[in-house]
């Protein structure tokens, strides 16, 4: 596969003693990176410069023998293959990547190697909390779990943390944090991964967050440019409208992206969304031809217009995966690489999937598409230039590698998800854990036997909280706590026909909620009937912390701010245990061992508002015992 018209980079790399690719002689181009940067891009082919602004992901390759896509955790020879013949610059991981240290640690070593001289940006989405890649490694109980804590040291070590880790293993671009503005409580995709609806509790959660990074030798990053915090739409699926005046936007999203450009961000994502304010824009929708606003990511009025000339950013600039339906179910999938690179973004990440030949063909025919663009308008190829230069710069600023010579395998064993860390990890979600109402029910003391019903979305959620539950009554002399669960959708509106005769036959019950968004509902009759029989019920609410606005008549009622963590890009879930345990341990006391449990301290990070908009529990709110 071999790429026609590619220049022999190689030369002009020598000459600047870059190209052996050991630190020693890569130091020597990263003294003037700018220069040398400019020089090496200057010698490239169009198409060189192309694979440098393109970031793809090798999630899968091929299938199974069910017929499965194949997770890939080996480099197959054809993907080594696509990297180097394709001159690719960046890399993305994603969960099907990450499935323990020495494998991880591998892949990544043989994705460098498969580099064409100059190394791979390799980034991952290591938010914490809801959005975590690495299986084996600390996740972390999220942004607005660590808002709760109201800690800014705590975030700067969950920044070091996470960093240690990623850099351990080679990744050397995070893309997190997210420093949207959560300010709409039926935000579908954020929620949870903000850190607040405050922007002074953001811009300090976040600063100290990318300082913990940096110190690692991570690239931070910040996203959703420009604010994701104030839509109802999930891009993944749709192209969401942010209503927000200029006014109102320059005094709400914009300010956390102007405090972490000033504090040294390295890197900026953009939002696939619509903001009318900022750029009037209509374009036609491949979709249905109708008329349609000009998301951010293509607006050159946004990404250069604002981020660029007006807030002065100097680093790189990453499109949101161009895969998701806010893109392709408006824009053509060449076109659309095209209008962001036009627009500003340096990189554009995932414009194709490379799982098959007939990815790499479409590969193929990209490119041979922006190609022919370079040679037809000098205006392109002016903006692909510059964006290749940025991306070469980085690399060589940074003392971005072609190996993990720094690091070896045992290393890495040592650092991910280390003991250490992993306590570090549940004291964060003990700090986080908020008691948002409390009529006299919690702590609950346990006798010494205790009947213990679960009721959640999903008998997977009761069988986490089960274990927990039964791990207590391990820990505990002379306490026995027998569990039954239901599982059944608490935002629908039926109840199983067994549910009196459930909550009946025990004395406590757990109900844990994800995300409610109406009042009404199989939760609220739930609350009703225990009420009726005079069983109390306490609610955990186990995402986002907005559910008591849903619900009357609760007794007690706790935030945890994740339960499972979640990949909407592939329906792959994990388990965020650390959330988990704070919360089950959060609701129980026992004298004889007071070390055992949990004292709930977190502070909401959020207003919650009822459905007609009133503030019921504000910001900063939260009970103890």
């Amino acid at each position: 596969m071999k790429i026609p018209g590619v220049t022999t980079v190689a030369v002009l790399l020598s000459s600047l003693t870059m190209m052996g690719c050991d630190n020693a002689q890569v130091s020597n181009s990263q003294e003037e990176p700018q220069t040398s940067a400019e020089q090496i891009v200057t010698q490239m082919s169009p198409r060189e410069k192309i694979g440098q602004v393109l970031m793809l992901d090798v999630r899968n390759w091929g299938k199974n023998a069910a017929g499965e896509k194949e997770g890939v955790t080996v480099l197959p020879t054809e993907l080594a293959k696509v990297i180097n013949d394709y001159r690719l610059g960046s890399v993305i991981l994603f969960r099907e990547n990450f499935i323990n240290t020495p494998q991880s640690y591998q892949l990544i070593q043989d994705l460098q190697k498969a580099s064409y001289q100059l190394p791979l940006l390799i980034s991952t989405d290591q938010e914490g909390g809801y959005v975590t890649r690495l299986r084996e490694g600390t996740e972390m109980p999220g942004n607005m779990a660590l808002a709760a804590t109201r800690d800014a040291n705590m975030a700067q070590h969950v920044g070091e943390v996470h960093g240690s880790e990623l850099n351990a293993l080679g990744v050397n671009i995070n893309f997190a944090p997210v420093v949207d503005i959560n300010t709409n409580q039926n935000n579908p995709v954020i929620g949870v991964r903000s850190f607040s609806s405050d922007i002074a509790l953001v811009n300090e959660m976040s600063g100290a967050y990318i300082k913990g990074l940096q110190q690692n030798s991570v690239l931070a990053t910040a996203k959703h440019f420009p604010g994701h915090g104030n839509v109802e739409t999930d891009s993944h699926f749709g192209l969401p409208l942010v209503p927000y005046t200029e006014s109102e936007w320059r005094q709400n999203d914009l300010l956390p992206f102007k405090y972490v450009i000033e504090q040294g961000i390295d890197a900026v994502i953009t939002a696939h969304i619509i903001v009318p304010a900022l750029d009037d824009t209509k374009v036609v929708s491949k979709k249905d031809g109708t008329e349609i606003g000009l998301p951010a990511t293509l607006s050159k009025k946004i990404i250069t217009g604002i981020l660029r000339d007006e807030l002065k950013f100097k680093g790189l600039i990453f499109t949101d995966a161009m895969d998701m339906g806010a893109i392709t179910e408006n824009f053509g999938a060449n076109e659309a690489v095209e209008m962001a690179l036009m627009a500003g973004s340096d990189v554009i990440v995932m414009p194709v999937h490379i799982w098959d030949q007939q990815g790499i063909e479409q590969l193929e025919d990209l490119y041979q598409y922006l190609e022919t663009q370079h040679y037809k308008n000098p205006e392109f190829a002016s903006r692909l230039q510059e964006a290749a230069t940025r991306v070469v710069q980085t690399k060589l600023a940074k003392k971005i590698a072609t190996t993990n010579s720094l690091h070896t395998l045992e290393f890495a064993q040592s650092v991910v998800a280390s003991p250490a860390h992993k306590r570090d990890e549940q004291k964060v979600a003990e700090r986080a854990v908020t008691l948002i109402k409390n009529d006299n029910l919690l702590p609950y003391s346990l006798n010494a036997q205790n009947n213990v019903l679960i009721i959640s979305d999903e008998n997977t959620r009761n069988d986490i909280i089960r274990s927990e539950l039964q791990n207590i009554a391990s820990q505990l002399e002379n306490r026995e706590i027998k569990v039954s669960s239901l599982a059944y959708k608490l935002d629908q509106q039926t109840v199983p026909t067994t549910l009196e005769e459930s909550i009946q036959a025990n004395d406590l019950v757990i109900m844990v909620t994800y995300n409610l968004k109406t009042k009404g509902r199989a939760a609220q009759q739930t609350i009703d009937k225990a009420r009726e029989l005079g069983v109390p019920l306490v609610v955990i609410s186990s995402r986002n912390p907005y559910d008591i606005a849903y619900l009357d008549n609760v007794t007690a009622n706790l935030a945890i701010y994740g339960i499972t963590g979640f990949d909407v890009t592939n329906n792959n879930r994990n388990s965020l245990e650390a959330n988990i345990r704070a919360g089950i341990r959060t609701l129980f006391k026992n004298d004889a061992d007071p070390l055992l449990f949990n004292v709930p301290s977190g502070k909401l990070p959020v207003d919650i508002k009822s459905p007609e908009g009133e503030i019921i529990y504000p910001f900063g709110h939260g009970l103890t015992y």
